[in-house]
Protein backbone atom coordinates (compact mmCIF):
# COMPACT_ATOMS: atom_id res chain seq x y z
CA UNK A 1 0.00 0.00 0.00
CA UNK A 2 1.07 3.75 -0.75
CA UNK A 3 1.71 6.29 1.60
CA UNK A 4 -0.17 9.59 1.48
CA UNK A 5 2.76 12.10 2.37
CA UNK A 6 1.42 15.34 1.06
CA UNK A 7 -1.88 16.30 3.00
CA UNK A 8 -5.32 15.50 1.64
CA UNK A 9 -6.74 18.32 -0.45
CA UNK A 10 -2.91 19.44 -2.15
CA UNK A 11 -0.21 17.97 -4.43
CA UNK A 12 3.57 19.09 -4.84
CA UNK A 13 5.26 20.58 -7.48
CA UNK A 14 9.06 20.51 -6.98
CA UNK A 15 8.66 22.94 -3.48
CA UNK A 16 5.06 24.21 -3.96
CA UNK A 17 2.25 22.80 -3.24
CA UNK A 18 -1.36 23.06 -5.17
CA UNK A 19 -4.95 22.29 -4.56
CA UNK A 20 -6.79 19.40 -6.15
CA UNK A 21 -9.99 20.57 -6.94
CA UNK A 22 -11.81 16.93 -6.33
CA UNK A 23 -10.39 17.02 -2.80
CA UNK A 24 -10.37 19.94 -2.29
CA UNK A 25 -14.14 20.07 -2.45
CA UNK A 26 -14.28 16.99 -0.52
CA UNK A 27 -12.28 18.92 1.94
CA UNK A 28 -15.06 22.39 1.86
CA UNK A 29 -18.20 19.22 3.05
CA UNK A 30 -16.49 17.64 5.57
CA UNK A 31 -16.37 21.58 7.26
CA UNK A 32 -19.44 22.38 6.09
CA UNK A 33 -21.41 19.03 7.55
CA UNK A 34 -19.32 19.28 10.81
CA UNK A 35 -20.45 22.89 11.16
CA UNK A 36 -24.18 22.29 10.09
CA UNK A 37 -24.25 19.51 13.18
CA UNK A 38 -22.63 16.16 11.85
CA UNK A 39 -20.42 14.10 13.80
CA UNK A 40 -17.31 13.24 12.93
CA UNK A 41 -18.11 9.61 12.29
CA UNK A 42 -21.30 10.24 10.25
CA UNK A 43 -19.03 12.82 7.86
CA UNK A 44 -16.55 9.83 7.61
CA UNK A 45 -19.19 7.00 7.06
CA UNK A 46 -20.96 8.77 4.75
CA UNK A 47 -17.57 9.31 2.51
CA UNK A 48 -16.65 5.17 2.73
CA UNK A 49 -20.46 4.35 1.87
CA UNK A 50 -19.90 6.66 -1.32
CA UNK A 51 -16.81 5.34 -2.32
CA UNK A 52 -14.86 8.71 -1.79
CA UNK A 53 -10.97 8.09 -2.86
CA UNK A 54 -8.89 9.17 0.18
CA UNK A 55 -5.20 7.68 -1.21
CA UNK A 56 -5.11 5.62 -4.59
CA UNK A 57 -7.95 3.09 -4.70
CA UNK A 58 -8.93 3.41 -0.76
CA UNK A 59 -11.84 5.00 0.35
CA UNK A 60 -12.11 3.34 4.01
CA UNK A 61 -12.58 6.67 5.94
CA UNK A 62 -12.44 7.04 9.78
CA UNK A 63 -13.52 9.72 12.71
CA UNK A 64 -9.81 10.50 13.43
CA UNK A 65 -8.84 11.19 9.65
CA UNK A 66 -12.15 13.64 9.48
CA UNK A 67 -10.86 15.04 12.53
CA UNK A 68 -7.29 15.52 11.30
CA UNK A 69 -8.73 17.54 8.24
CA UNK A 70 -10.79 19.71 10.86
CA UNK A 71 -7.64 20.31 13.07
CA UNK A 72 -5.21 21.15 10.09
CA UNK A 73 -5.18 25.02 10.02
CA UNK A 74 -3.35 25.03 6.68
CA UNK A 75 -6.48 24.11 4.83
CA UNK A 76 -7.36 28.02 6.44
CA UNK A 77 -4.34 29.23 4.15
CA UNK A 78 -0.67 30.40 4.91
CA UNK A 79 2.48 31.33 3.30
CA UNK A 80 3.07 27.67 1.98
CA UNK A 81 -0.31 26.11 1.63
CA UNK A 82 -2.82 27.75 -0.62
CA UNK A 83 -6.44 28.47 0.98
CA UNK A 84 -8.82 26.10 0.54
CA UNK A 85 -11.44 27.15 3.38
CA UNK A 86 -12.08 30.17 4.92
CA UNK A 87 -10.20 31.42 8.07
CA UNK A 88 -13.85 31.60 9.40
CA UNK A 89 -14.78 28.60 8.38
CA UNK A 90 -11.78 27.06 9.99
CA UNK A 91 -12.50 28.45 13.58
CA UNK A 92 -16.15 28.11 13.64
CA UNK A 93 -15.38 23.96 12.99
CA UNK A 94 -12.93 24.09 15.48
CA UNK A 95 -14.78 25.95 18.54
CA UNK A 96 -17.45 23.47 17.78
CA UNK A 97 -15.13 20.51 18.11
CA UNK A 98 -13.90 22.40 21.31
CA UNK A 99 -16.95 22.76 22.87
CA UNK A 100 -17.90 18.91 22.55
CA UNK A 101 -14.75 17.80 23.55
CA UNK A 102 -13.17 19.78 26.26
CA UNK A 103 -9.94 22.07 25.28
CA UNK A 104 -7.29 19.74 23.86
CA UNK A 105 -3.32 20.61 24.22
CA UNK A 106 -2.21 21.84 20.68
CA UNK A 107 0.54 20.42 18.74
CA UNK A 108 3.21 22.63 18.77
CA UNK A 109 4.81 23.10 14.58
CA UNK A 110 7.60 21.19 14.89
CA UNK A 111 5.65 18.18 16.15
CA UNK A 112 2.68 18.65 13.87
CA UNK A 113 5.32 18.81 11.44
CA UNK A 114 6.93 15.25 12.66
CA UNK A 115 3.65 13.57 12.44
CA UNK A 116 2.92 14.48 9.19
CA UNK A 117 6.11 13.04 7.79
CA UNK A 118 6.91 10.16 10.11
CA UNK A 119 5.67 6.27 9.26
CA UNK A 120 6.44 3.33 10.25
CA UNK A 121 8.52 1.02 8.37
CA UNK A 122 6.45 -2.17 9.04
CA UNK A 123 3.04 -1.13 8.52
CA UNK A 124 3.36 2.04 6.74
CA UNK A 125 1.03 4.03 9.26
CA UNK A 126 2.12 7.21 10.51
CA UNK A 127 3.46 8.05 13.39
CA UNK A 128 1.76 9.37 16.34
CA UNK A 129 3.13 10.93 19.44
CA UNK A 130 1.80 10.22 22.81
CA UNK A 131 2.59 10.96 26.82
CA UNK A 132 2.24 8.89 29.77
CA UNK A 133 -0.29 9.46 32.71
CA UNK A 134 1.59 11.91 34.51
CA UNK A 135 2.65 14.16 31.47
CA UNK A 136 5.99 14.15 31.99
CA UNK A 137 7.53 11.83 29.54
CA UNK A 138 6.65 11.57 25.78
CA UNK A 139 6.82 8.57 23.49
CA UNK A 140 6.74 8.44 19.21
CA UNK A 141 5.32 4.96 18.33
CA UNK A 142 3.00 3.04 15.66
CA UNK A 143 -0.73 3.36 16.68
CA UNK A 144 -0.64 -0.28 14.95
CA UNK A 145 1.04 -1.73 17.89
CA UNK A 146 4.24 -2.12 15.92
CA UNK A 147 6.31 -2.36 19.09
CA UNK A 148 9.46 -0.59 19.23
CA UNK A 149 12.17 -1.84 20.91
CA UNK A 150 13.68 1.75 21.74
CA UNK A 151 12.32 4.30 23.84
CA UNK A 152 12.01 7.04 21.06
CA UNK A 153 11.36 10.13 23.44
CA UNK A 154 11.47 14.24 21.73
CA UNK A 155 15.16 14.04 22.71
CA UNK A 156 16.28 10.79 21.41
CA UNK A 157 14.47 12.02 17.89
CA UNK A 158 15.37 15.46 17.75
CA UNK A 159 18.87 13.61 18.20
CA UNK A 160 18.98 11.61 15.54
CA UNK A 161 16.84 14.10 13.16
CA UNK A 162 19.91 16.78 13.91
CA UNK A 163 22.52 14.28 13.62
CA UNK A 164 21.75 12.98 10.12
CA UNK A 165 20.66 16.44 8.33
CA UNK A 166 24.09 17.74 10.16
CA UNK A 167 25.87 15.13 8.42
CA UNK A 168 23.80 15.26 4.87
CA UNK A 169 25.30 19.34 5.17
CA UNK A 170 28.52 18.58 5.74
CA UNK A 171 28.59 16.07 2.43
CA UNK A 172 25.53 17.29 0.13
CA UNK A 173 26.83 15.19 -2.87
CA UNK A 174 25.60 12.25 -0.72
CA UNK A 175 21.93 13.69 -2.09
CA UNK A 176 23.19 12.95 -5.68
CA UNK A 177 22.28 9.82 -7.43
CA UNK A 178 25.35 7.70 -9.30
CA UNK A 179 25.63 8.19 -13.16
CA UNK A 180 23.85 5.33 -15.28
CA UNK A 181 23.67 4.83 -18.62
CA UNK A 182 20.36 5.44 -19.79
CA UNK A 183 18.53 1.74 -21.58
CA UNK A 184 18.56 1.83 -25.36
CA UNK A 185 14.89 2.85 -26.86
CA UNK A 186 13.16 -0.81 -27.91
CA UNK A 187 10.42 0.16 -30.22
CA UNK A 188 7.35 -1.75 -29.74
CA UNK A 189 5.78 -4.01 -32.41
CA UNK A 190 3.02 -1.38 -32.74
CA UNK A 191 5.50 1.65 -33.46
CA UNK A 192 7.34 -1.28 -35.99
CA UNK A 193 4.21 -1.32 -38.09
CA UNK A 194 3.44 2.24 -37.56
CA UNK A 195 7.04 3.18 -39.07
CA UNK A 196 6.47 0.33 -41.79
CA UNK A 197 2.91 2.21 -42.59
CA UNK A 198 4.77 5.57 -43.19
CA UNK A 199 6.56 3.83 -45.71
CA UNK A 200 4.22 2.63 -47.51
CA UNK A 201 2.30 5.88 -47.50
CA UNK A 202 5.50 7.49 -48.54
CA UNK A 203 6.36 5.41 -51.60
CA UNK A 204 2.66 5.41 -53.25
CA UNK A 205 2.79 7.03 -57.14
CA UNK A 206 0.12 9.65 -55.77
CA UNK A 207 1.03 9.95 -51.90
CA UNK A 208 -1.58 11.62 -50.23
CA UNK A 209 -0.68 14.15 -47.28
CA UNK A 210 -3.46 13.94 -44.66
CA UNK A 211 -2.83 10.15 -44.32
CA UNK A 212 1.13 10.50 -44.12
CA UNK A 213 0.32 13.29 -41.80
CA UNK A 214 -1.72 11.29 -39.37
CA UNK A 215 0.60 8.64 -39.53
CA UNK A 216 3.48 10.40 -38.89
CA UNK A 217 1.73 12.38 -35.77
CA UNK A 218 0.53 9.00 -34.13
CA UNK A 219 3.84 7.44 -34.24
CA UNK A 220 5.42 10.71 -33.01
CA UNK A 221 2.99 10.46 -30.21
CA UNK A 222 3.56 6.47 -29.44
CA UNK A 223 7.43 7.38 -29.49
CA UNK A 224 6.73 10.19 -26.57
CA UNK A 225 4.96 7.58 -24.59
CA UNK A 226 7.87 5.44 -24.30
CA UNK A 227 9.74 7.91 -23.24
CA UNK A 228 10.21 8.99 -19.17
CA UNK A 229 10.44 12.20 -18.00
CA UNK A 230 12.87 12.52 -15.39
CA UNK A 231 12.95 15.18 -13.02
CA UNK A 232 15.44 13.60 -10.50
CA UNK A 233 18.86 15.59 -11.76
CA UNK A 234 17.61 18.93 -12.07
CA UNK A 235 15.36 18.80 -8.48
CA UNK A 236 18.48 16.94 -6.73
CA UNK A 237 20.89 20.03 -8.33
CA UNK A 238 18.58 22.38 -6.95
CA UNK A 239 18.81 20.92 -3.69
CA UNK A 240 22.44 20.21 -3.18
CA UNK A 241 22.64 23.87 -3.76
CA UNK A 242 20.42 25.18 -1.65
CA UNK A 243 22.22 23.13 0.37
CA UNK A 244 25.21 24.21 0.56
CA UNK A 245 23.80 27.51 1.21
CA UNK A 246 22.49 26.05 5.33
CA UNK A 247 24.53 26.09 7.97
CA UNK A 248 24.45 23.40 10.53
CA UNK A 249 22.93 23.40 14.16
CA UNK A 250 22.50 21.98 17.46
CA UNK A 251 18.49 21.11 17.41
CA UNK A 252 16.43 20.41 14.82
CA UNK A 253 15.57 22.71 11.91
CA UNK A 254 12.41 22.48 11.56
CA UNK A 255 11.91 24.90 8.92
CA UNK A 256 14.81 23.17 6.55
CA UNK A 257 13.39 19.58 7.66
CA UNK A 258 9.76 20.72 6.15
CA UNK A 259 11.02 22.19 3.33
CA UNK A 260 14.03 19.28 1.68
CA UNK A 261 12.31 16.33 3.67
CA UNK A 262 9.52 13.61 1.74
CA UNK A 263 8.76 11.41 4.93
CA UNK A 264 11.15 10.12 8.26
CA UNK A 265 10.45 6.44 8.29
CA UNK A 266 10.99 4.87 11.86
CA UNK A 267 11.75 0.83 12.04
CA UNK A 268 11.18 -1.27 14.87
CA UNK A 269 15.04 -1.07 16.21
CA UNK A 270 13.70 2.96 16.51
CA UNK A 271 16.08 3.73 13.50
CA UNK A 272 15.37 6.82 11.49
CA UNK A 273 15.28 7.36 7.40
CA UNK A 274 14.95 10.24 5.74
CA UNK A 275 13.67 10.34 1.93
CA UNK A 276 14.19 13.52 0.93
CA UNK A 277 12.56 15.36 -2.00
CA UNK A 278 14.53 14.36 -4.98
CA UNK A 279 13.62 10.53 -3.96
CA UNK A 280 17.19 10.06 -2.12
CA UNK A 281 16.84 7.79 1.13
CA UNK A 282 19.33 8.09 3.93
CA UNK A 283 19.45 6.08 7.23
CA UNK A 284 20.79 7.79 10.85
CA UNK A 285 24.23 6.11 10.30
CA UNK A 286 24.45 7.90 6.59
CA UNK A 287 24.27 5.04 4.29
CA UNK A 288 22.29 5.67 0.94
CA UNK A 289 19.54 3.80 -0.77
CA UNK A 290 22.37 2.39 -3.18
CA UNK A 291 24.72 1.00 -0.11
CA UNK A 292 26.84 4.16 -0.19
CA UNK A 293 28.01 5.99 2.80
CA UNK A 294 28.48 9.78 3.88
CA UNK A 295 31.66 10.39 3.66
Amino acid sequence: MGLRTVLYGYRKNHLSYYTIPEESEVVRNIFREYISGRTMKEIADTLSENHVIYYEDKYSWTKNAVCRIIENEHYAGDLEYPSIISRADYDKANSIKTDKGGKRETDTYEIALLKRKMFCSECGHHFTRRKNYSGNRERWECPNYCKLTLFLDDKTLFEKLTNLINAVIDDPDALRYNECVNDPYEPSLELIRQDREIDRLTEQKSPKFLPIKEAIFNTASKRYECCKIDYTKAITDKLIEYIRSVKKTEAPNFALIERIVETITVDIAGRISVRFINGRTINEYGETTDGNSIT
